[in-house]
């Protein structure tokens, strides 16, 4: 599989999982943090870590990709921690894909307050939805080849 065709399908499959239930999947900690895991919850990256970094007690849970990518024994990557079939992508890709689960503005979710009162539906804001636009036209206009 093509690195694009991966990446499209990580943020895809990224997209529909979190807009199904965004307050139940998200991974968020009871102080409103962003982890990559959270009970049995996991962030958009936090899905495709290896299983033993998939606890609440890894000490790099609430770090950034960059962070990851610092802590890497060999070179500056984050594949050290993901799972072999997420490895070799580009990291902007997966801080990216970070930045989307993380913004609270990106979803829609039942407690989500609206100013004029109106019911939305669960998912995905339309802010998110430009988000996830700019991601997708960032893989595929090439921006994340290394």
């Amino acid at each position: 599989m093509s690195k694009h065709k991966l990446m499209l399908d990580i943020l895809k499959d990224t997209r529909d999982y979190y807009a199904e239930d965004p307050d139940n999947r998200r991974s968020i900690s009871e102080d409103g943090e962003c982890c990559y895991t959270w009970g049995e919850t996991h962030c958009a990256v936090g899905r495709y870590l290896k299983e033993e970094y998939q606890v609440e007690n890894w000490e790099n849970n609430n770090e950034s990709v960059t962070e990851l990518c610092d802590a890497s024994p060999e070179t500056w990557d984050i594949d050290w921690a993901l799972r072999e079939e997420a490895q070799g992508l580009n990291p902007d890709f997966w801080r990216d894909l970070q930045d989307f689960h993380d913004g609270r503005q990106h979803w829609i979710g039942a407690d989500t307050y609206f100013p004029d009162n109106e019911c939305k539906s669960i998912g995905l804001s339309d802010r998110g939805k430009q988000y996830y636009v700019g991601v997708e036209d960032n893989i595929v206009e090439g921006r994340y080849d290394e």
